[in-house]
């Protein structure tokens, strides 16, 4: 469900760095040299509608929606699903919205890629 690392291989500021003699490979930030990590958060019914509207915004309107809003709260095996990755420094954030249906969470957004204070708001507003 995670944005896939070829999607954010694909992204300009992120590349793949191998270690331990190229046995191991992780993503890093390039402007920030800051190592990448995934993550999951789910959010309560009650959020749904507000999450796909905010995720159906265009990529300007939505970092300038986030640095308005304030922290979600989460909740365990909510019918919302917000994944992606995350930079250690935070100056990165991907971020997806999955909608529980029927038996599985299917997307209900594009892959949205925040860098700086963008990237803080989000972390801040989806608690990363």
């Amino acid at each position: 469900m995670e944005t896939d690392n070829k999607t954010l291989e694909e992204q300009s500021c992120i590349a793949r760095k191998s270690s331990f003699f190229g046995l191991f490979h992780h993503l890093v930030y390039m402007p920030t040299g800051s190592r990448i990590t995934s993550y999951s958060r789910y959010y309560p019914p009650e959020l749904r509608e507000e999450l796909k509207s905010l995720f159906a915004l265009e990529d300007d309107k939505f970092a300038q929606r986030l640095s308005e809003l304030p922290p979600y709260g989460e909740a365990v095996n909510g019918n919302a699903l917000v994944t992606g990755h995350i930079s250690a420094d935070r100056q990165f954030v991907s971020l997806r919205l999955y909608i529980y249906g029927q038996i599985d969470y299917r997307p209900a957004s594009k892959t949205y890629f925040l860098q700086g204070g963008a990237a803080l708001q989000a972390a801040g507003v989806f608690r990363l």
